[in-house]
């Protein structure tokens, strides 16, 4: 069992918008909750360039924060130092998504829970022990630290040269992201579970999902 970290059983969204929020309280710029929409819609964006190739990890953090300001016609003098202390309190940041932890308890005495995700492991396994869901991890494949990111074939490669005798066939990737989780795995010719707790429209240029779920507690109806 596969499974994303952000916005699947880590509440993303919560954790980014408090981390911005106390950034700006740090920085003097008084923060409207407008100013974390237009973080998403960007941020959103961006990632999806990376998933195509066409865009690094790097690249984005170096600008994220001035671009971001700067549509919202605030300056800002040093988006890199921005992006640094909006880390110093994500990396820390402990929201689960409604349902995670009990979904995992239930994976984990069913299969091999691993998590698959577009990070790091510093970052995301200190989030995983202060929520007290890494302990239903047997183990984290985390991007920057493996040289590949979702949806790549590359990654899913580095994740099946480590699992010992497990076909792709006997996998089932869960995620939030149609591009990323959904197509990378069913591409990879595995099962997959898209988590659509906002009830989005599926995407018809996408390949389909196998099951679709609105809350993580609905692992336990599909698998």
């Amino acid at each position: 069992m596969l499974i994303d970290i952000d916005n699947t059983v880590m509440d993303f969204d919560r954790c980014s918008k408090r981390s911005m929020r106390r950034t700006c309280e740090d920085w003097g710029i008084p923060f409207e909750d407008g100013m974390f929409d237009a973080f998403k819609r960007y941020n959103d964006r961006r990632w999806q360039e990376i998933e195509r190739g066409e865009l690094t990890v790097a690249r984005l953090f170096e600008v994220r924060w001035k671009e971001v300001f700067a549509s919202l016609g605030i300056p800002i003098s040093d988006g890199p130092k921005f992006e640094r202390d909006f880390h110093v309190y994500l990396n820390v940041s402990d929201i689960p998504e409604d349902g995670a932890k009990e979904a995992l308890a239930y994976l984990s005495k069913k299969y091999r829970v691993f998590a698959a995700s577009n990070s790091n492991t510093m970052k995301q396994e200190l989030r995983l022990q202060k929520t007290g869901m890494l302990q239903y991890f047997e183990g984290l494949f985390l991007s920057e630290d493996m040289g590949a990111t979702k949806p790549d074939r590359a990654f899913f490669d580095i994740i099946f040269s480590k699992l010992d005798c497990v076909a792709p066939e006997e996998a089932v990737m869960i995620g939030d992201s149609l591009s990323a989780d959904i197509a990378g795995a069913a591409a990879y010719g595995m099962r997959t579970v898209w988590y659509n707790k906002a009830r989005l429209s599926y995407d018809l240029s996408r390949p389909p999902a196998d099951f679709v779920i609105n809350d993580m507690r609905d692992v336990k109806n599909v698998l």
